[in-house]
């Protein structure tokens, strides 16, 4: 196995979007919920020899893929500004590799590469120090004269297609590059430079799978892809409770309530919106609600649970979900919320850009039994169905 935080992976993401009818560079197109890059640059960053990973973008998306990305904390991932061609948007990200051992270069709007196929041609790089993936022709090939005649048939049994990753050891593809550069050659590939120094390119079986997007065909043939591999829905299960206590101000489903008592908690305790939230993330298996807003933080004392409410749904969104509905219960002896209901559903449906009708919320005691029967606190419980964004992909 290579060894941990061997790697630098670089992802040039300065394709433009121009045959696919978007006016942004490829690799910032939307695909279920994330970019392609967001999607490309996840199968790199959770594996251990992956030391950090450079991403040069055109000048003007700097700002943009910086705040994109901002959210990979783990390890560090580098934007850096891009030259006019490939060539010198690698040569920019060379300068950023630190002391990685080897060099993964792979295509930004390649995101459907498998953690496999990553790790076979690293390991093969460690071994013939230049590995790349490749994938058999599928179609006869015609050599074609300049007036178009068919000159001969290629042998297809040797000919494959040039994939990426390509991993190379460090030294290796500094010298390359240094040679390109000093004689102006662009190639046509990582592979082709370091060929050009005598040095041999291990090729690793790759699949079909490995898409660069490059046609409107290839956009639509990954989305399909994708939308295929995640769930159409998802189903999560949200509790909360809190103390009630004088001198705090009572909120409910985004409703500040006339009431001697309010709930207790370190943001303003919406007992109803809580349970709603802990349903979302628990839906998407991303923990509760603490774990996103732990009360040990200063930043979401007194907090507007309606902010820290579309916080997580831009999170939903982003994993490619949208709300399909809620159906929530307030357990509390008084006051009566029945009239104040309509009201909150409006706030949770605003919230969670869906419509009111999809959105139920009940009310009820509990009959004088318990914490909430003495008027010690109240609780609220939430079920949510998230439902995969086939739309709005883009």
């Amino acid at each position: 196995m290579p060894e941990k935080n061997s790697v630098a992976v670089i992802l040039p993401a300065g394709g433009l979007g121009t045959r696919l009818g978007y006016s942004i560079p490829k690799a910032f197109i939307r695909i279920a919920g994330k970019t392609i890059l967001e999607h490309t640059l996840e199968r790199f960053y959770p594996l251990e020899a992956v030391s950090r990973i450079i991403v040069p973008v055109p000048e003007p998306m700097l700002v943009e893929a910086r705040l994109l990305l901002s959210r990979y904390t783990d390890k560090p991932v580098v934007v850096i500004e891009g030259g006019k061609e490939r060539l010198y948007s690698i040569n920019n990200a060379l300068k950023h590799i630190g002391d990685a051992s080897f060099v993964a270069v792979h295509d930004a709007v390649r995101p459907m590469v498998t953690e496999d196929e990553i790790v076979q041609v690293i390991k093969a790089a460690v071994v013939y120090k230049a590995a790349m993936l490749v994938c058999p022709s599928d179609y006869t090939l015609k050599r074609i004269s300049e007036d178009m005649m068919i000159e001969h048939t290629e042998d297809r049994s040797s000919i494959w297609q040039a994939q990426t990753p390509q991993v190379f050891e460090k030294s290796l593809l500094l010298k390359a590059y240094d040679i390109a550069i000093a004689s102006n050659f662009f190639g046509t590939d990582d592979a082709s430079l370091v060929e050009r120094t005598g040095a041999p390119v291990k090729a690793v079986h790759g699949s079909g799978r490995n898409i660069k997007i490059t046609r409107k065909q290839d956009l639509e043939l990954v989305r399909f892809m994708m939308n295929s591999t995640q769930q159409p829905f998802r189903i999560g299960y949200g509790y909360d409770t809190h103390r009630l206590k004088t001198g705090r101000k009572l909120v409910l489903g985004g409703v500040e309530i006339p009431y001697e008592k309010g709930l207790d908690g370190h943001s303003d305790a919406d007992v109803l919106i809580h349970a709603i939230i802990d349903a979302m993330v628990g839906a998407l298996a991303l923990g509760d609600i603490g774990s996103h807003f732990p009360d040990t933080d200063p930043a979401y004392s007194g907090a507007d649970s309606r902010k820290l409410f579309r916080a997580i749904y831009e999170v939903v969104k982003s994993k490619g979900y949208v709300i399909g509905n809620v159906d929530s219960t307030v357990v509390a002896e008084r006051p009566k919320l029945r009239n104040l209901i309509d009201t909150m559903r409006a706030n949770i449906a605003e919230d969670l850009e869906t419509s009111p009708e999809n959105i139920s919320v009940k009310a009820t005691t509990s009959e004088k039994i318990g914490f909430v029967g003495r008027e010690e606190g109240m609780s609220a419980s939430a079920v949510v169905l998230l439902v995969s964004n086939s739309k709005g992909q883009s």
